[in-house]
């Protein structure tokens, strides 16, 4: 594989995800407007966002099935195509009625990622998809600020909540065709060192019996439990650090704006350092993904409680700075060490099953912390959420990086076997 190309490739999808963020966090920033134009109370316009969760957390393993057994760039157009219609029909919806039905249907296409990291795993090399998944995981922070920008120009410009959608949605639209046109399926596995060379057509693929298979291999298992409670602190911050720092930090809206924008451009960093990191850990070790996991969160849990705890505001933003930059270092080295446990072909059955047990987390926090927060206050209820959670992956992590040798060793023998078998 020609590595400009390769890298054309992540950068494409770099692009597809960014988008496909921006166009998610869009509704956050316009759900005032939306709940003011429906005249819906905030209890009825949370449950339309849960259940657009729900739809996408059911859907993950669908989905990851579909891109394990057939074409996934097709899929992954396909996936665009859905996203950009339904956007589009979102923003066309009149009544409460229409925006609920079709806010869930854009629920359906959240399942994007599972296909194109296990796409993305064959063109790369093992030691050198930590920079791949870390350049693809930087698309949620910056999705995160182009969309929040986006839909606060244009509805403090005076626009409608819909004209962003009316954006994101066409753009979604030509992201899928140009998906299927400009993107080149790959044989599952082709990237594997000792199947290079032997590959000419896609002849591993996925079969109904053969998931089964994911919920025996250790590694996987206490990659999803850390998934599930790994997102416990990113929602608890996520869906409360704004309310928090302009009701018990003072912060004005306009400072608290540039306050998120600096964290999420650090996230964006912390990224893309964390995939070139752990492929050099990994070179070094069979374990160096998993200890660089396992430090990530036990600092993470260290510094949002100093950040948390910090008296003067300078304190506070240094801190949350650098809580920013480290807390997403996990991401991408989970992502790579699913590709280091699991054959090919089920590669991408294995990340839509992570990406269930996170949406299933993702739905508990938020309320889990304001339950809290009535008892304690705000910040205390996200500290102790965010540190405690991360401090149980501490515990996965450690226990993986015992664990994840011998998975690695298992996988490579397999690889080993179909090389030997080509080979006749």
């Amino acid at each position: 594989m020609q590595r400009r190309y390769k890298w054309f490739v992540v950068l494409f999808f770099f692009a597809f995800l960014t988008v496909h963020e921006a166009d998610r966090f869009i509704i956050s920033a316009v759900a005032p407007q939306v709940k003011e134009e429906f005249n819906v109370t905030y209890g009825q316009l949370g449950l339309v966002f849960s259940l657009t969760v729900l739809v996408a957390a059911v859907l993950y393993p669908v989905w990851g099935y579909l891109y394990d057994r057939y074409s996934r760039k097709i899929l992954a157009g396909l996936a665009a195509l859905i996203w950009g219609f339904t956007t589009i029909f979102n923003a066309l919806s009149r009544t409460f009625s229409q925006f609920f039905a079709t806010r869930l249907a854009t629920g359906i296409d959240d399942a994007a990622p599972p296909g194109i990291y296990s796409l993305v795993a064959d063109y790369f090399e093992p030691y050198d998809r930590g920079k791949a998944m870390g350049l693809l995981n930087a698309t949620g922070p910056l999705g995160a600020i182009i969309g929040s920008i986006l839909a606060l120009s244009l509805v403090g410009a005076g626009m409608s909540w819909r004209s962003a959608f009316f954006i994101t949605g066409p753009i979604g639209v030509v992201i899928g065709i140009l998906t299927i046109l400009l993107v080149k399926d790959v044989p599952r596995g082709s990237s594997e060192p000792e199947l290079e060379g032997l590959l000419v057509e896609d002849i591993y693929k996925a079969r109904l019996s053969d998931l089964s298979k994911l919920l025996r291999i250790r590694s996987l298992l206490l990659l999803y439990l850390q998934g599930f409670w790994g997102v416990f602190p990113w929602n608890a911050i996520t869906f409360w650090i704004i309310t928090y720092m302009e009701v018990e930090r003072g912060f004005t809206p306009d400072f608290v704006m540039v306050v998120m924008v600096l964290w999420l451009v650090a996230m964006t960093a912390g990224n893309i350092v964390a995939g070139y990191l752990g492929d050099r850990l990994f070179r070094v070790t069979k374990r160096g993904r998993a200890l660089l996991g396992a430090v990530v969160v036990l600092f993470s849990a260290i510094l949002i409680y100093l950040t948390m705890n910090a008296t003067a505001t300078e304190e506070f933003l240094i801190f949350g700075l650098l809580t920013a930059f480290e807390i997403p270092m996990a991401g991408p080295n989970v992502v790579a060490m699913i590709t280091d446990v699991t054959e090919p072909e089920l590669r991408a059955s294995a990340t839509g099953y992570l990406r269930f047990f996170e949406n299933i987390g993702s739905a508990v926090s938020p309320a889990l912390t304001g339950f809290m927060a009535e008892g304690l206050s705000l910040g205390a209820a996200i500290t102790i959420v965010s540190a405690s959670t991360w401090l149980l992956c501490f515990v996965f992590f450690t226990l993986l990086a015992i664990v994840i040798p011998k998975d690695i060793d298992r996988l490579r023998r397999i690889i080993r076997e179909r090389a030997d078998q080509l080979k006749r």
